[in-house]
């Protein structure tokens, strides 16, 4: 088995549905790798979503109706984290104001997290342009791995497709991930290869493939692991995210890993455009490690 997680895990909610399956795999590493939980809300003024209707263009929430919705966000999340943690865990919640990225991020550092936990659910192109993508833009900032639950999973992740160009984050990913796999959980590294022309493309697909398998059974060997957990390779063709989400739905994954690339744009470091389109249309679990690897989970 596996060692404990060396360092704590920042797991974030807002108490809604969203986070439910965060706070539950959050009671799970707490369980099962003695995982040491900061557990945070942020309390962002005038954007609660118990709030009941929107006010109206320009208008300033009045202290007392603020008040009163804050009171009612810190007992849903009181509940929604007794519920899995106990009652002792939901006395320990710190609930603090800010805005949502930016704060979690920066409360992750002060408490020299390894790992940030979060709730996942798709967005339309409206709460886009508005900035509510909150798992990714805690992905492209924070420079630790973080981990985006959907809400449909309640467990460890028992079949985890990780994601493999061979770039150091993608071969991190598929290191740490590990740590997140139960006994009995299966670990597929998938390559996706480009679309081959159709001139000589048989040949082309025997000498990509051949490449790859090669690689890839070196990095199956290369990893940490127990007789309890089986790790499989495959090899796609075609468009990255699709071929992962498809193959991910087809074999019952519930988690897939990856190991994010960093592009410069005006300055600004932002996560790359694999990393960002699959968590705008991941269907599943999402484990993202950064470029640089952050400070990641050692494992034993």
């Amino acid at each position: 088995m596996f060692s404990a997680l060396k360092t704590p895990v920042l797991l974030a909610t807002d108490g809604t549905d969203e986070a439910v399956g965060a706070v539950a795999v959050g009671a799970e590493l707490a369980r099962a790798r003695s995982a040491v939980l900061r557990m945070l809300t942020v309390l962002e003024p005038s954007a609660y979503p118990f709030s009941g209707t929107e006010p109206a263009a320009g208008s300033i929430a009045s202290a007392a109706a603020e008040a009163a919705v804050e009171s009612l966000l810190r007992q849903t999340v009181s509940a929604q984290i007794g519920a899995f943690l106990g009652d002792k865990a939901a006395h320990e919640v710190h609930f603090t104001r800010g805005r949502v990225v930016p704060t979690i991020v920066a409360e992750s550092r002060q408490a020299g997290a390894g790992l940030i936990l979060l709730g996942l659910h798709p967005h339309d192109i409206l709460e886009r342009l508005a900035g509510e993508e909150t798992a990714l833009r805690v992905s492209r900032t924070a420079g630790l791995p973080v981990l985006c639950v959907t809400p449909s999973l309640r467990q460890l992740p028992r079949r985890i497709v990780a994601a493999v160009d061979f770039s150091p984050a993608s071969v991190r990913a598929a290191r740490e991930v590990l740590m997140l796999a139960p006994e009995g959980a299966t670990m597929v590294l998938a390559h996706v290869r480009p679309p081959t022309p159709d001139r000589n493309a048989a040949n082309a697909r025997a000498n990509y493939s051949s490449g790859v398998g090669d690689a890839l059974e070196r990095l199956r060997a290369s990893l940490p692991t127990t007789k309890d957990i089986t790790i499989e390779t495959v090899t796609l063709e075609g468009a990255p995210v699709p071929e992962l989400l498809n193959h991910a739905l087809q074999t019952g994954a519930d988690l897939i890993a990856l190991g994010a690339h960093r592009h410069s744009f005006v300055g600004r470091l932002v996560l790359g455009s694999v990393a960002t389109e699959l968590l705008r249309a991941a269907t599943v679990s999402v484990f993202i490690v950064p470029p640089n690897g952050g400070n990641g989970h050692e494992s034993g």
